[in-house]
């Protein structure tokens, strides 16, 4: 049955009820399901040569293809927002869709096509996107997913990018070189809470205005950053920066200049603030605009300042830091770091989940409760199906460990092994068995060594006897020589004494 009201179409499927809103060329469909949709998409058939904009956010949907929108021809905007949208979404072949509103799903993979112009796909596990070739430029908006590297957006997707939105991703290493093709559009990019700790290449954004790392694992601000040389706006908040490379300089245009809460030695910003004093002018001011004090505050009480920042004085700095660093990180692994250093790795998680759920209010859906108890029951499906996915690979795994034991176990000839064993219990039997072979061969190979000198001392020593039996030998020969020579003076003499006589 299908009721028709202004601007409005309600229809009931198989005792569903899906309602259709008009306006203009923009259409919104609420109340749909997986088994509805394709009823409730067949009934803007005979309008789809006027839908440019289709609405189907705060909906239960779990899946969509481009084939349920393709009579949509002249489709631009799509808004599948608030849905529990999973796994591989390939919207590819829609040539006219230019924004695609993606926020609040669960899509892993995303393709899109050519005409793509504003993607927004904040809030979902989305581990790598695919662009079309195209020729406008991008706006991509991509906060809290599970990027790692730039390269997981293809190469459609890096080009001629103007916004780029990265926040809350799972990056630790950036090349700037991945981004040239992007290099005369790119004006805005965002990395803010990723765990980055390195930046390469040398790319120049001649357009590029705001620049945010804050929040991430950088110690040292290198030439790389003379591609953001242009920027009006640039943050490195809350990072691990020790130097700055005194050779960079920043444009006459720069507002915004912001390096608190990192771990400075007081000498690379004497040497930078020096060479750049318009930078030094601005990071006071930014200081000032944020907190309303001259200078930051210090979090470790014996910090000294330079200009508005904190710093310290430091031998070796670089290596000093990192050392520390290294130091942290293995006593919080092996759970023996101090209490500072946990509530600081504690401070760090709670101030990135406060993103993430700010993140999600921001972009959060008026949904009814049918709907939200419908979401609430695919997502716990999809959370049930990654589960039995692990547990089936744990359990796979388990077999592949179980068998590999035992193959190791026949290999060394564990004594006393059992089939009733756990993994574990062979485990430390085949660990034990090697460290008893380990030190057994450690035994030989002293043994051989022992051997090898004892053979070296001997034949050494008779190298040495051939050396005296040589020089005696041929001392030897020289005595003879000299006997001959004389016996042969003596002959020559008795020969000249029987002449004389004779």
């Amino acid at each position: 049955m299908v009721t028709v009201h202004r601007n409005r179409v309600t229809a009931t499927v198989h005792g569903a009820i899906h309602e259709i809103k008009q306006n203009g060329n923009r259409y919104k469909i609420k109340k749909v399901t997986d088994s509805s949709l394709k009823q409730a998409l067949a009934s803007l058939r005979q309008s789809a040569w006027n839908v440019k904009e289709l609405d189907l956010s705060g909906n239960p949907l779990s899946q969509i293809s481009a084939a349920d929108l393709a009579p949509f021809t002249k489709l631009e905007l799509l808004n599948l927002s608030s849905n529990v949208l999973y796994e591989t979404l390939d919207l590819e072949s829609l040539s006219t869709l230019r924004t695609l509103d993606l926020n609040n799903n669960y899509v892993q993979e995303l393709l899109v096509g050519p005409s793509i112009e504003t993607l927004h796909a904040a809030n979902n596990n989305i581990s790598r996107v695919s662009c079309s070739r195209g020729q406008g430029k991008k706006n991509i908006y991509l906060a809290n997913n599970k990027i790692t590297v730039l390269r997981d957006l293809d190469e459609g997707c890096r080009s001629r990018v103007q916004y780029l939105d990265l926040k809350l991703n799972e990056i630790d290493t950036v090349n700037l070189a991945e981004l040239a093709a992007s290099s005369d559009t790119l004006e805005h990019l965002n990395l803010q809470y990723n765990f980055i700790y390195d930046i390469q290449g040398q790319v120049v954004f001649a357009k590029l205005k705001t620049l945010d790392l804050s929040s991430n694992k950088l110690a040292f601000m290198g030439l790389e950053f003379q591609s953001a040389a242009g920027v009006t706006w640039i943050s490195l908040r809350n990072n691990k920066l020790v130097l700055i490379e005194k050779a960079l300089r920043f444009s006459q245009n720069l507002e915004h200049f912001d390096l608190r809460g990192n771990g400075f030695h007081c000498g690379t910003l004497r040497d930078f603030f020096s060479k750049n004093q318009r930078v030094q002018t601005v990071a006071k001011q930014t200081v000032k605009k944020l907190t309303g004090q001259n200078e930051e505050e210090c979090t470790v009480p014996m910090h000294n300042h330079y200009g508005p920042y904190c710093c310290e004085d430091l031998p070796a700095p670089f290596a000093d830091r990192l050392i520390a660093l290294k130091r942290k990180e293995h006593a919080l692994l092996s759970g023996q770091g101090s209490e500072t250093e946990r509530l600081e790795c504690e401070r760090e998680n709670q101030a990135r989940q406060r993103e993430i759920d700010a993140l999600k209010e921001r972009y959060r859906t008026v949904i009814d409760q049918v709907t939200l108890r419908k979401q609430a029951k695919i997502t716990l499906e999809q959370k049930k199906k990654a589960l039995d996915e692990q547990v089936s690979n744990g359990r796979r795994a388990h077999a592949e460990l179980d068998g590999t034991l035992k193959q190791a176990v026949g290999q060394i000839e564990l004594p006393h092994a059992t089939e009733e064993q756990s993994p574990l219990q062979l485990l430390r039997a085949i660990v034990k068995r090697y460290e008893e072979m380990y030190v057994e061969q450690q035994s030989a190979q002293n043994n051989a060594i022992r051997d090898w000198d004892m053979y070296q001392h001997k034949e050494t020593q008779l190298a040495e006897e051939n050396a005296r039996l040589k020089k005696l030998n041929g001392e030897a020969d020289l005595a003879v020589a000299s006997a001959n020579a004389t016996l042969q003076e003596l002959l020559v003499r008795e020969q000249n004494l029987a002449t004389q006589l004779g």
